[in-house]
């Protein structure tokens, strides 16, 4: 007789009297009362219960009785944690002797050691330091758990261990049938046998399945594959090809969380419908993806890039009518927060950088993260059961709830918040608050289906599995190192410390033996056909593995012949399957999904076909793309590097009337392909901010902060350009500390250290600007100069030999350098090597001086300021630490040059011509340089090309010119 008919047989005994199944799991219990009933009919009397679930109910009035509280064992580990850092700051040289030894892992060992000394009946009094290897250790755990008994007494709380004093004798005559248990404490008995008394029977196992008799007239199917992946992949294969039902498939995963991820994705993408007796991470459903990602956020330092990616996914919203996800992605990118939770309010709050579109959404978007912030706290002021309150706010208010898993993972996060506000946690820093608070969501499951469903396959694991009485079951992993249950050692309670502590401290290799030994019992229940699979290669660890020795038992007893070893194995198992199909033959072949579509086009009766071909065909953009890259290699130069047959840019205007900008025409010398992406194409890279421990403000924050700094400055003791100068070293400290108040208002530092070393950057730069201008005897007249007409229009521009253009633009500054002379200064906060004194147009590239120098001198004549005004000098200024306070001035006597050069440029344009630049050096910090590649490079063969010559004529004058 089998396990089922023993059961039946002990139930029908007596078929009038109630009878108890107890069982590991309810899901089990009900499989097997399941499989009697399909074989023998229906039973009745039979309740079903885990030893957990009858202690309980028997305890709970007795408890009420005595006012005692259970303590569950979620609970007790938070108490054991405040008991260890009460026993760190009392004994200095204890076992763990430091507050930061006590993180999640430490204490999880000594919650599981004292719970197994609880559970084995020891004492605090009965434990003795010399019997440990370590005295330190031995003294540690019976003084911690000394304090956890005062504790538990002092509470009026009891654990599980402790219901045995709670427990009374069953008044009625119900039968006990125990379902051989598996590493079973003391204390487990002895509560089953106060409850049962002499109406206990154990049921147990049959022998190990690999030497059943008749589990060798189960069909027999094995193979491997390169990689778990490639392994469930081919199981899905047979599993369809195959004309059973998939509701007579049972899928026992060796290593559940190892194989349920590709199992459920293959599954999904398969359309094959499945049930998880385990269930699923919560990262598998919107709540439980938007609350990790949300912890993600604060444990980083509350990246915008976090917030904008749950937005993009679509499991993070905020509620506001008028606005989509695409525009609080476009405000919180545009807005320069970048990271840091002061940030947020500072710069949202200040508004500076948000358009006029955008000031409302911002005070919304204000409101909505001041409201998380406010009920999150700072510095060692965190705790896990506050964090869990606020996340379960978090994600009832802020996260779509579509579906019931949706529910369910709001429903778990609130019931741990509640769980843990009866237990002092006590406070720590974030990083461990985020950590403990991710390992519970870590914990906890959703899709959970205990037991089979109709119409669809079972997946279980190897623990939990073998009770269904499906036909088919397949077995998933059977390599040696997940099937053999590896011995893990204890340290705080090594074999031979339990041994010499109590006999009743089961060692770990006794568990180890008794879980396997029940392991493979069980799976003798298994009948029908059989599918054993392990993958052969491990991609993450690059390493080979070996099937398990059980795998080659079952062949023997398959086979009958106890003579084969594993070579025979090998051969049976043949080559291992990979995630494409390629080794089935073309006759029993099955397409599985487009990855086997793909491998039999690849693949025909005479060979493989040619694969470059076959994808090309299948993908018109890529093989354009190929072509691409082919044509940029090539002598000729083509549309592909940025010669356009026709001037596109010119539909729009941008050569037209329109006004240009001098910086975009430089940009233009300097690379016309960075040009057409930018002023053609208006592509922009996206200005995200990134987090940096060492840096406050970035280059052009400084830059316009250093700007604003000597405008004002120099406005205040110039009385705004009317008077000769009067410097005054406390004026500009004073307007230097108020600019850098104001920064820090808008713009929080990533740590007082850092704000505090750019601040006497920035001050010593101004001490440079100042000693610079205390020693010149020019007048600074004009500041920020805009360029343009009395109306706001462009200004219109007559370049020598009658050539007209409209400019726009900015001049920082303008010097009266005697009568009716003048000279114009562009501040600059880098280094001056690109400035070379040698280099006036420099290829193009510089341009500014010359055309700001002529169009400040019209600008004096239009609007009357100095009609006799001649601009005679133009001056890069270097007015800081980096810079040495040098400058490069440049007299304005190749104006005819000028005409020129920028008629070669615009003719260049309107040939519709946009090549890389010559200057590879260029590509170095150019945003687009993930969009070209190495097309620089190639261009340089171009350049020197003949068949290019004509086209390539009048930019390479330009280039040409120093």
């Amino acid at each position: 007789m089998d396990l089922i008919d023993r059961l039946y047989q002990k139930i029908k005994e007596d078929p009038l009297s109630p009878k108890m199944l107890i069982v590991p799991s309810y899901s089990q219990g009900h499989q097997l009362l399941e499989r009697i009933c399909e074989r023998f009919g229906s039973v009745f009397n039979v309740e079903v219960e885990t030893l957990q679930g009858m202690v309980h109910a028997n305890t709970a009035f007795e408890l009420s009785r005595r006012k005692m509280r259970f303590l569950e064992d979620e609970q007790a580990f938070w108490v054991i944690r405040q008991l260890m850092l009460h026993q760190a700051e009392a004994d200095p040289h204890s076992y763990i002797t430091h507050k930061s030894m006590v993180n999640p892992g430490v204490v999880r060992k000594v919650h599981q050691s004292l719970v197994e000394l609880r559970m084995a009946g020891v004492r605090s009094g009965e434990i003795h330091p010399n019997d440990f290897s370590n005295e330190s250790k031995g003294w540690y755990l019976q003084q911690l758990l000394d304090r956890y008994e005062t504790y538990l007494q002092e509470q009026a709380l009891t654990d599980f261990a402790g219901l045995a004093e709670y427990c009374t004798p069953t008044a009625d005559n119900t039968r006990f049938l125990l379902l051989q248990p598996a590493g079973w404490s003391r204390m487990e008995w002895d509560l089953i046998e106060k409850i049962a008394g002499s109406q206990l029977d154990i049921i147990h196992f049959e022998e190990p399945f690999y030497s059943h008799a008749r589990f060798s007239n189960n069909r027999l199917m094995m193979f491997r594959a390169a990689g778990s992946l490639a392994e469930v992949r081919e199981g899905f294969r047979r599993m369809i090809a195959e004309p059973e039902p998939l509701d007579q498939m049972e899928i026992m995963l060796s290593d559940y969380e190892r194989y349920v991820s590709v199992l459920y994705s293959q599954a999904e993408a398969s359309g094959v419908p499945c049930t998880f007796s385990n269930g699923l991470p919560i990262s598998y459903c919107t709540a439980g993806k938007a609350a990790l990602a949300i912890l993600a956020w604060i444990k980083e330092g509350f990246p915008v890039a976090r917030l904008t990616e749950m937005l993009r996914s679509g499991c993070l919203q905020i509620a506001d009518h008028q606005a989509s996800a695409v525009d609080w992605i476009r405000l919180l990118e545009q807005s320069g927060i970048g990271w840091g939770r002061h940030r947020y309010a500072g710069i949202l709050d200040s508004r500076q950088r948000m358009g006029d579109g955008q000031q409302e959404l911002g005070m919304k978007l204000h409101e909505v993260l001041q409201g998380w912030f406010d009920k999150l706290p700072e510095g060692s002021g965190w705790r896990p059961d506050l964090l869990l309150e606020w996340l379960g706010d978090f994600v009832e208010k802020h996260v779509p709830l579509h579906s019931s898993d949706d529910q369910n993972v709001k429903t778990a996060i609130q019931a741990w918040s509640t769980r843990l506000s009866g237990i002092r946690v006590g406070s720590m820093t974030p990083e461990w608050a985020v950590r403990y608070v991710t390992e519970i969501l870590n914990g906890i499951r959703i899709r959970v289906d205990a037991t089979p469903k109709p119409g669809a396959v079972h997946v279980t694991s190897i623990h939990n599995g073998g009770f269904s009485g499906r036909y088919r079951t397949w077995i998933v992993g059977m390599d040696e190192r997940t099937w053999s249950m590896p011995i893990m050692q204890d340290p705080l309670l090594l074999d031979e410390e339990r041994a010499a502590v109590s006999k009743h401290l089961q060692l770990v290799r006794e568990q180890s033996k008794q879980f396997r030994n029940v392991r493979d019992a069980r799976l003798s229940l298994i009948c029908g056909e059989l599918w054993l699979s392990y993958a052969s290669y491990d991609p993450g660890e690059r390493e080979s593995r070996s099937p398990a020795f059980e795998m080659l038992q079952i062949m023997r007893l398959q086979s009958g012949d106890d003579t084969q070893d594993f070579s025979a194995l090998e051969r049976v198992l043949g080559q291992p399957y990979s995630v494409m199909d390629v080794l089935h033959p073309e006759e029993r072949r099955s397409t599985y999904d487009e990855i086997d579509v793909w491998a039999q086009y690849l693949r025909d009766s005479s060979g493989t076909r040619d694969g470059w071909k076959a994808v090309s065909h299948a993908y018109p953009a890529l093989a354009q793309g190929y072509l691409g890259q082919v044509n940029r290699q090539d002598e000729r130069l083509s549309v592909y590097d940025g010669w356009l047959s026709t001037n596109k840019a010119g539909s729009d205007g941008i050569l037209g009337q329109q006004a240009i900008s001098v910086s975009q025409l430089e940009k233009y010398a300097a690379c016309g392909l960075q040009y057409y992406f930018y002023s053609v194409l208006r592509l922009r890279p996206k200005e995200i901010p990134v987090f940096d421990r060492a840096r406050w403000l970035q280059a052009d924050e400084r830059g316009t902060l250093l700007h604003h700094i000597y405008r004002l400055y120099l406005e205040e003791v110039t009385e705004f350009g009317t008077k000769p100068p009067q410097h005054d070293r406390r004026k500009l400290y004073r307007i230097v500390d108020q600019a850098l108040d104001d920064a820090a208002k808008s713009i929080p530092a990533p740590s007082p250290h850092v704000q505090k070393k750019e601040c006497e950057e920035i001050r010593r730069d101004a001490e440079v600007f100042y000693r610079n201008e205390e020693g010149k005897t020019e007048e600074p007249c004009y500041f920020e100069l805009e360029l343009g007409t009395p109306e706001g229009e462009p200004m219109e521009l007559t370049l020598p030999e009658g050539m007209r253009v409209k400019l726009k633009g900015f001049v920082d500054r303008v010097d009266r350098i005697g009568p009716h002379e003048y000279r114009i200064i562009d501040y600059k906060t880098g280094n001056m090597k690109k400035y070379a004194s040698a280099e006036y147009f420099s290829g193009g590239t510089q341009l500014q001086h010359a055309l700001y120098s002529i169009a400040v001198e019209q600008w004096l004549h239009l609007t009357g300021k100095d009609i006799e005004a001649r601009v005679t000098e133009a001056e890069y200024s270097f007015p800081t630490v980096r810079g040495r306070g040098e400058y490069v001035r440049r007299k304005q006597d190749r104006r005819e040059e000028l005409g020129d050069i920028i008629s070669k440029l615009l003719d260049s344009m309107n040939q519709g011509l946009f090549i890389p630049a010559k200057d590879v050096k260029t590509c170095t910090w150019c945003k687009y340089q993930s969009v070209c590649g190495s097309h620089a490079e190639w261009m340089g063969n171009k350049r020197g090309a003949a068949v290019n010559a004509a086209v390539l004529g009048s930019l390479r004058e330009v280039e040409e010119i120093d």
